[in-house]
């Protein structure tokens, strides 16, 4: 008896382990940019989220060049506005925010094509629907790699993990 109080707190903990390594993989770059890719956004938005979401896929074009947001807490960002395509053939505005010192200046021109992975957040004014951030290699437990890929170049083109 005691050692099976023993062993199932090192189960227990060896089990978490697992879950966090497992968590923080590198998700590859579809193919194509199909509306399927924006599946996970789509039924966010449908469900009326609110709150930050890890691990969430995008692709669509840009509606116009990229812009510089200087300052603020975590230094200046890129902003990639993007027509996104969802599953139900709905065009929604999807701003992809590039961090310039942890993912580096990743800008766009009009009519690029765009994926990007990362964390999904929702603003609650504004003209976009959704934006996707935290396009680097995982910073926080439960978060994959993320990326963004303009015109087939990708950032970062590896996370080491």
């Amino acid at each position: 008896m005691l050692r099976a109080r023993f062993l199932s707190p090192v189960v227990v903990v060896l089990g978490c382990s697992a879950v966090t390594v497992a968590a923080q993989h590198n998700v590859e770059v579809p193919a194509s940019c199909m509306p399927q890719v924006n599946e996970k956004l789509f039924e966010l938005l449908k469900a009326g989220e609110e709150h930050p979401v890890d691990n969430v896929m995008i692709c669509g074009i840009t509606m116009s060049a990229s812009r510089t947001e200087h300052g603020g807490p975590h230094g200046d960002h890129e902003i990639l506005p993007l027509r996104v395509t969802m599953p139900d053939g709905e065009v929604r505005p999807v701003e992809v925010v590039v961090n310039d010192d942890l993912d580096g200046v990743i800008t766009a021109p009009v009519n690029a094509s765009v994926f990007a992975y990362g964390q999904a957040f929702f603003p609650s004014r504004g003209k976009f629907a959704a934006g996707i951030h935290d396009v680097h290699c995982s910073t926080h437990r439960g978060a994959d790699n993320g990326w963004v890929v303009v015109n087939g170049a990708r950032h970062p083109v590896t996370c080491q993990r």
